[in-house]
């Protein structure tokens, strides 16, 4: 028994089945066409989150190598207080830079889930100790925002050198865009001997 096609398709093309599947094609495109399209949001920044202090920063992906478990530390005699000493990475030594001391701020406790941000520029492969990693985040162009007034004192200054003049808003709050290269090829920060 061969399947029934309706009426008016087999009166307007004839019984020929190529121009009975034309026609299918034909009214399903005509149909497909009144549907609205789902357009896919445009990601055009992504960012490793990390938290100092209240302050919401990210750093870009290309600069950060990996993000790892705070490993072990040993303490490098005559050296300022926020190198935290160096790591074994994978059979290389690696120094470990506490970024909250270096910007001004308090020296926390390593906790368990302090983490290391591992940056390779050039020559250069340095972690940096971020008490709090909270995972990529990804923005859209509309989400940009001119950083916001911060109060003026020394720890605020000292970050804000490594700051770029544009920041993220998202239901968190503002996110500052840290950058990374412009710490770790900065002279005060390459000079870790007392």
């Amino acid at each position: 028994m061969t399947p029934s096609i309706d009426s008016a398709t087999s009166s307007a093309t004839g019984n020929h089945p190529y121009a009975i599947l034309h026609d299918i094609e034909q009214r399903s495109l005509d149909v497909g066409a009144e549907v609205p399209r789902e357009e896919k949001q445009k990601i055009t920044w992504t960012g490793v989150a990390f938290a100092l202090g209240n302050n919401l920063l990210l750093a870009s992906l290309r600069d950060i190598q990996e993000v790892l478990d705070c490993p072990p530390l040993t303490a490098v005699p005559r050296t300022k207080k926020w190198l935290k000493g160096v790591a074994n990475v994978r059979g290389r030594l690696l120094p470990i830079v506490d970024l909250e001391v270096y910007l001004g701020g308090y020296e926390q406790p390593i906790q368990e889930d302090s983490r290391i941000l591992i940056v390779q520029y050039g020559a250069l492969s340095v972690g940096l100790l971020a008490g709090t990693v909270l995972g990529q985040r990804h923005f859209q162009d509309e989400d940009s925002c001119p950083v916001p007034p911060f109060e003026d004192n020394e720890k605020t200054n000292r970050m804000m050198e490594y700051v770029r003049p544009m920041a993220y808003r998202s239901k968190e709050g503002i996110w500052l865009l840290f950058d990374v290269r412009k710490l770790v090829t900065s002279p005060q920060f390459l000079q870790v001997t007392t």
